[in-house]
C-alpha cells in the first residue's frame, strides 16, 4: 500500500487545538447563548418603545384609548401611500393610529471600531463566567494550584444608523398635539427592553397635514434615526461567539525549618 507523501512545512495549515473548544460535549452544559444583533432586534425595540413606555393614547368620549403602532409592510404601506390611511375589515377608516417602516441604512463613520476582517476577525469583546464547572472548588487553594477560567469572545459588531418613517394619523387636532407632546418628549432616548438591547435615537421633524375624505383625518409625519449595530451569529461557517479557557498554573514555593545561619555555623 503507498504511504501518502507528507505535506511540505510551508504548504501546512496553522492548527492550534487550544481553541477547537466544543460546546456540546457530553456532560457539560453550556448555557451561555451566541450574540447576534439583527435588523429584526432594532425594530422590535421601537415597537416595544412605542407600546410599552410612550404608550401612545387618546381620550375619546371621556375615555382614555390606546393608540396601536404596528409595523407598515409592504401591502399595508402602499395602501397609505395610495389613500393616506388604512382600512380594517369592515372598511372603516382606523384612527388613531401609528406606523412605521424602516428606510435605508448606512454604516456608522462616526465609531471607526471594527473587525478588521470579516473572514478573519482580530479586535474582540471578551467576557468571563464565573461559575462553570472548571473553576469550582476543588481544594485547588491547598494544592497552590490556580484553576483555569471560561472566557466567552465576541467578535466586534458593525455599527449602523437606520432611519425609519412614521405617519400618525387622528381625528382631532387636540389627539394630535397629546400624541406628539410625548413622542417629542423620547427624542434622544435610548429605546429598547431593559433586559435586552437599547439603541440611542434622534427624531428629525414633523410634517403636518390634513385630508378629508367623507370625514376629516389629522396626519403627521416624521422621521427617526436610530444608532444601532449587527452582529450575524455565524459567517463562512464561523461562530461569532468564541468560548476558550486560560491555562492552569501551579506555583511552587520552598520551604525550610532552619535559618542559614544554623547550617553555615555546622
Amino acid at each position: 500500500m503507498n504511504r501518502a507523501k507528507p505535506v511540505p512545512r510551508n504548504q501546512r495549515i496553522d492548527f492550534n487545538r487550544g481553541t477547537k473548544i466544543s460546546r456540546n460535549s457530553p456532560g457539560v452544559t453550556d448555557d451561555v447563548k451566541n450574540v447576534s444583533v439583527g435588523l429584526m432586534d432594532m425594530d422590535s425595540a421601537v415597537m416595544y418603545y412605542f407600546n410599552d413606555v410612550i404608550k401612545p393614547s387618546v381620550t375619546v368620549n371621556n375615555e382614555k384609548v390606546k393608540v396601536p403602532c404596528i409595523y407598515g409592510s409592504p401591502e399595508k404601506w402602499n395602501q397609505v401611500s395610495k389613500h393616506g390611511y388604512l382600512r380594517d375589515k369592515k372598511r372603516q377608516i382606523i384612527s388613531p393610529l401609528i406606523v412605521f417602516r424602516r428606510t435605508g441604512m448606512e454604516r456608522n463613520n462616526n465609531l471607526p471600531t471594527d473587525k478588521l476582517d470579516a473572514n478573519d476577525p482580530k479586535l474582540f469583546y471578551s467576557f468571563e463566567k464565573k461559575n462553570t464547572k472548571h473553576n469550582r472548588f476543588d481544594n485547588n487553594n491547598l494544592k497552590q494550584m490556580i484553576p483555569g477560567r471560561e472566557y466567552y469572545n465576541v467578535v466586534m459588531p458593525d455599527y449602523m444608523t437606520l432611519t425609519y418613517e412614521f405617519i400618525v394619523w387622528t381625528s382631532y387636532i387636540d389627539q394630535m398635539n397629546k400624541l406628539l407632546e410625548s413622542i417629542n418628549y423620547s427624542d434622544g432616548a435610548y429605546w429598547g427592553e431593559p433586559s435586552k438591547m437599547r439603541f440611542r435615537t434622534q427624531i428629525n421633524g414633523f410634517q403636518d397635514s390634513t385630508e378629508i375624505d367623507n370625514e376629516k383625518i389629522i396626519k403627521t409625519t416624521f422621521d427617526m434615526t436610530l444608532n444601532g449595530y449587527m452582529l450575524p451569529e455565524t459567517f463562512d461557517n464561523y461562530t461569532t461567539t468564541q468560548k476558550y479557557f486560560t491555562p492552569k498554573k501551579i506555583t511552587i514555593r520552598e520551604e525550610t525549618n532552619k535559618k542559614i545561619e544554623d547550617i553555615v555555623n555546622t
